[in-house]
C-alpha cells in the first residue's frame, strides 16, 4: 500500500475525480451489500463501493451527516468504527478511526469480493 500519497482535497464532486490518485492509500473497488450503524445503534443497508486501509465510500438510501461516528460491518473484521468525512447525494465517505492492518485488509477484501452482488440502487 502506498502510504506516501497525499490526502484527497476537501470537497466532493466531478472536479475532484482528477485528485483520486492523490489519496493517502489506494482504494479497492468492491460491490458489497452490508450494514452501517450509527452511534445510537440505528442500522441501514448500504453498498460498499470502495475501501482502503484508511477509509471507505458507501452508497445509502438515507443521509448520514458529516462528522458522524459510524460502524461498518465488514467480512472477517466485524464492525469497524469510522468518522464520516463527507456525505452527498446518497454517498458517504468515511475514515476509519484506526487504520486496518494490511494482512487483515487483504483477508477482508478477498471475503468481500467473494460475496459481491448486484445492488438495487443502480
Amino acid at each position: 500500500m502506498n502510504q506516501n500519497a497525499q490526502k484527497l482535497p476537501t470537497g466532493v464532486g466531478d472536479e475532484d475525480a482528477k485528485y483520486a490518485e492523490l489519496r493517502r492509500a489506494p482504494r479497492e473497488e468492491v460491490a458489497l451489500p452490508t450494514r452501517m450503524f450509527t452511534q445510537d445503534n440505528r442500522a441501514s443497508d448500504v453498498l460498499l463501493v470502495n475501501i482502503s486501509t484508511l477509509g471507505f465510500m458507501v452508497r445509502e438510501y438515507g443521509q448520514t451527516p458529516k462528522d458522524s461516528i459510524v460502524r461498518l460491518a465488514l467480512p472477517r473484521l466485524g464492525q469497524v468504527s469510522a468518522r464520516v468525512v463527507w456525505s452527498l447525494g446518497g454517498r458517504v465517505g468515511a475514515e476509519f478511526i484506526r487504520p486496518i492492518d494490511d494482512y487483515a485488509f487483504m483477508a477482508m477484501l478477498n471475503a468481500a469480493r467473494a460475496k459481491r452482488q448486484r445492488w438495487p440502487m443502480g
